[in-house]
């Protein structure tokens, strides 16, 4: 008889928690919909971590991400030494070379960073919605930017005054495309170069 006591005793102990999972831990609280279960709300720090897993880079698209920030830099040095000739640059010739470099670098600037988007995933894409909208409203201020010296270029009406204000609107068009890329790498695990 002094053996049934402790398994009885341990009976009762573990009749409340057999009971417990019989109604899904819910102490008697009712679902409303027929018996089911309803999932528990979902613990901020997992949606944290799920989120940064989904949007997480490759190691390809890490050195992506590098070409692509070292273009925009370029491009953006670029039109910052178009300021420095000066709106007293009167050599036709070296005006319209300064132009075609900094187009050029534009557009290989855009040209990686296209690479860049075409690299990320569905899940990507959609976890860094807000951010690639930004990087694409950026974007567009560089396209118009580097349009407007396009135009010039391809009219023959190019000045070294205009030019000078050109590349300052595209000089500051180019810190925002590269913020925005800095910060879509920087949600995606890239360390800032």
């Amino acid at each position: 008889m002094r053996h049934c006591r402790p398994v009885i005793a341990l009976m009762f102990l573990l009749f409340p928690l057999a009971v417990l999972a019989q109604h899904g831990g819910r102490h008697g609280a009712s679902t409303g919909s027929g018996g089911g279960t309803t999932a528990p709300p979902e613990d901020p720090d997992t949606a944290t971590f799920k989120h940064a897993v989904a949007v997480q880079a490759s190691v390809e698209q890490a050195g992506q991400f590098r070409l692509m920030i070292t273009s925009t830099e370029a491009a953006r040095q670029q039109a910052h030494d178009v300021q420095n000739l000066g709106a007293n640059a009167s050599d036709s010739v070296a005006l319209t070379h300064q132009a075609t470099v900094l187009q050029s670098s534009v557009e290989e600037a855009q040209s990686e960073n296209r690479a860049f988007r075409q690299s990320l995933s569905d899940s990507q894409e959609a976890g860094l919605k807000k951010l690639t909208k930004k990087l694409t409203k950026s974007n567009a201020a560089v396209s118009k930017g580097a349009k407007a010296i396009s135009q010039q270029l391809q009219q023959g009406t190019l000045t070294s005054e205009w030019l000078v204000n050109a590349a300052a609107n595209l000089e500051k068009a180019l810190v925002a495309f590269r913020s925005a890329q800095l910060n879509l790498g920087k949600q995606m695990g890239i360390p800032s170069p």
